[in-house]
């Protein structure tokens, strides 16, 4: 008999009060206002790597039952206290190799900006090279020394993270949730750009020049929010060798998102 696996998989979500007020997160939760950024595609997600990990699908794994679990912990699990419903809060649901599913919540800051994702909607140009500010300081981008090799443990969100971990460390960046504006850049053992250790990214490339996020092909994850951003053509996948690590120029600007966040700029620093 096989050993239990010593993991979980893994997604987080915001809630903030916000979103209610946001047309195309309504149009993700089936037409209904939502305090959960994307929650429907974190069922999706969730459904999909209990799918590549061969594990057994709750029945309340669906968007009303995901929606019931993490109003609980919004109302009464933040700290262990009761929480206000408007409050601004992490979301961290876990599924076991059992099926069985668990939700907690951690206050986080609010949303700077009514929309999370506008960062996606700039472009730079010869006639306006840097970004305005959008709520959120830019990260500072490092590229990794080391390939990260891509498996089911990078396309697949768990919390088997020592890889991200390492990334991390070697440019001494405290593991999440302490927050950072340093963020560091991985790739595979092929030179491919894959991701960040807690964002997915897009750099701007082609021509016409837009975001161009790497393929899924290279093992990143496919992330909720890279989902949407593709979805509504606001970045494109990258074709074969498009984003290799040698082609990255120290000073770009890029585009990070994720579930928490939403959109957020990032500049390469390739100096030590």
């Amino acid at each position: 008999m096989s050993p239990a696996p010593d993991y979980d998989l893994l997604s987080t979500v915001r809630r903030d009060a916000q979103l209610l007020r946001v047309p195309w997160n309504t149009d993700a939760h089936a037409g209904t206002p939502s305090p959960y950024l994307l929650l429907a595609y974190h069922c999706d997600r969730l459904v999909e790597a209990a799918t590549i990990h061969q594990w057994p699908i709750p029945a309340n794994l669906t968007l009303s039952g995901l929606e019931d679990l993490c109003n609980y912990a919004s109302r009464t699990g933040v700290e262990g206290s009761q929480a206000r419903m408007n409050d601004s809060s992490r979301i961290r649901i876990l599924l076991s190799h059992t099926g069985a599913l668990s939700v907690t919540a951690s206050p986080t800051a609010p949303l700077p900006l009514p929309d999370p994702m506008v960062a996606s909607l700039w472009l730079p140009s010869y006639s306006d090279p840097d970004p305005p500010y959008f709520g959120l300081q830019p990260l500072v981008v490092h590229v990794d020394t080391v390939p990260t090799p891509s498996d089911v443990f990078t396309r697949t969100k768990t919390t088997r993270r020592d890889h991200y971990t390492a990334a991390r460390a070697r440019f001494n960046i405290p593991p999440p949730p302490t927050t950072s504006l340093l963020e560091v850049l991985l790739h595979n053992e092929d030179e491919d750009v894959t991701e960040t250790s807690i964002r997915n990214i897009a750099f701007v490339r082609g021509s016409p020049p837009c975001w161009v996020t790497p393929s899924a092909s290279t093992g990143c994850l496919p992330g909720v929010v890279r989902r949407w951003l593709l979805e509504q053509g606001r970045v494109r996948e990258a074709g074969e060798g498009e984003l290799k690590r040698s082609d990255i120029v120290d000073g770009e600007y890029v585009l990070t998102f994720n579930g928490v966040e939403g959109c957020r700029m990032g500049r390469i620093r390739l100096a030590q």
